[in-house]
């Protein structure tokens, strides 16, 4: 897993600004896969695009050989992205070195794609795996935001997130420690019967009572956190606030806390990781819960879906060496892939079978970024990490399946998703949280 150095190596460490026209002219498969808005951007709740291109796969050590990360593989796969109308991408400093790498692919494809043509996503308070290595103080989210503008050549953020909380945060004791705590999260939405909802949400430390419950040092380094990203959001440094992390009750948590303290600001943006996926798939229910008031001044925020492979566990490579994943889910995902992999070799098959368990993955992992709202906006927009020109194309190519519910390869896909389902859930790992952290 990556660790940020102290200093920041150069920019062109990376890399040189190569001119444009010594880039392959990678061109889109077919029309836009989508409406896109005129520019310049303004904003980033209606005219985001429905999937996000996710900087977390240009991470040291994460998902990729290190050579990707000093080639120009990331400026043509951004580059095609954007001509598909991707239009918001994301990054941290924890991922080192995909600020320098996006930040380096920005500049090249500046030409092309002002600054006015993009939402740019960030990350702040985590530098490294381990807990020792996040600093909320103000002084350093404050300093991190203005680091991560100069390596993303940009004055000012679309948004900024404290990334992974639950590090830092006073997760409630029952939610971390209890032997059912993995499955508090889908009990709370009534995805499980293991016990009432109300009991699960109690646990989780979400009953509507405990909106603005300190209950520790960590809660108050939170707070002290995101009064620092509102006080860049007042300079114009940052145009939305908002948190990141893996477990939803304490997303919730902590949104709610924010909120029912000074200054009394709700934050704009959540974005979770692994909820919206084979595995588990409780995310969209968990939307409901956001949307629930907890005061007149609640406002819900903008859920963001993140990781629809789930950290590479349903990549057809396989898990990477630090999964998180329970040896259980892990064994039943192996079993599931070897199956759907050998019909997918069948004749009148539409799926090659070499990739048919990430293209499944997606296909479950994007739901509702194809969907919208009555007000035209995706009901569940969704970060992906797309390393390369192949991988953006696969993105889209799901994109589109899913808007053909009529089409052959739809309906495989259907049936590949149901018997991958099957497999965790005969597991007992269906909708089953890990401990994080």
């Amino acid at each position: 897993m990556p660790i940020h150095p102290e200093q920041d190596p150069p920019l062109e460490a990376f890399g040189p600004i190569v001119p444009l026209e010594a880039l392959p002219d990678d061109q889109i498969e077919g029309p836009l896969p989508w409406d896109t808005p005129a520019r310049p951007l303004m904003d980033f709740a209606t005219q985001a695009s429905p999937l996000l291109f996710g900087g977390g796969v240009f991470g040291q050590g994460m998902y990729n050989e290190d050579r990707v990360l000093y080639s120009d593989e990331a400026v043509r796969a951004l580059r095609l992205a954007f001509r598909y109308g991707i239009n918001a991408l994301d990054s941290s400093p924890y991922y080192f070195p995909s600020e320098f790498v996006l930040g380096r692919a920005l500049r090249i494809l500046a030409p092309e794609y002002p600054r006015s043509s993009y939402f740019l996503i960030t990350k702040c308070g985590r530098y490294g795996p381990d807990k020792h290595m996040f600093d909320y103080t103000p002084e350093r989210i404050s300093s991190s935001i203005h680091q991560s503008l100069a390596r993303l050549g940009t004055d000012y953020l679309d948004v900024a997130l404290l990334h992974d909380i639950e590090f830092v945060s006073e997760q409630p004791v029952e939610a971390q420690t209890a032997p059912d705590a993995g499955w508090l999260e889908a009990c709370a939405v009534q995805k499980s019967a293991l016990m009432p909802q109300e009991e699960a949400l109690r646990r989780l430390g979400v009953l509507p009572q405990d909106a603005g419950r300190i209950r520790g040092p960590g809660d108050e380094a939170v707070l002290e956190a995101a009064r620092a990203l509102f006080r860049l959001q007042d300079q114009g440094k940052v145009k939305h606030v908002g948190i990141s992390g893996y477990p939803l009750g304490e997303l919730l948590r902590i949104a709610r806390l924010i909120a029912s303290h000074p200054p009394y600001r709700c934050v704009d943006v959540v974005l979770s990781y692994s909820h919206h996926t084979l595995h588990s798939d409780v995310l969209p229910a968990w939307q409901v819960l956001f949307e629930q008031p907890v005061s007149e001044s609640w406002r819900a925020p903008w859920i963001l879906n993140a990781s629809p492979f789930s950290m590479g566990l349903f990549s057809d490579r396989g898990p990477p060496p630090w999964h998180p994943a329970g040896a259980d889910l892990q064994e039943a995902t192996k079993a599931a892939w070897q199956t759907v992999k050998a019909d997918a070799a069948l004749p009148g098959s539409c799926i090659d079978p070499q990739v048919v368990m990430g293209c499944t993955a997606l296909f479950r992992g994007i739901h509702g970024a194809h969907t919208r709202t009555s007000a035209g906006i995706p009901h569940l927009r969704t970060l992906i990490g797309m390393s390369n020109v192949d991988e953006v194309h696969a993105a889209i190519r799901v994109y589109r399946i899913l808007c053909e519910p009529h089409s052959a390869i739809h309906q495989q896909l259907v049936r590949y998703e149901r018997l991958v389902r099957t497999y965790i859930v005969e597991a007992n790992a269906a909708d089953r949280a890990w401990p994080s952290p």
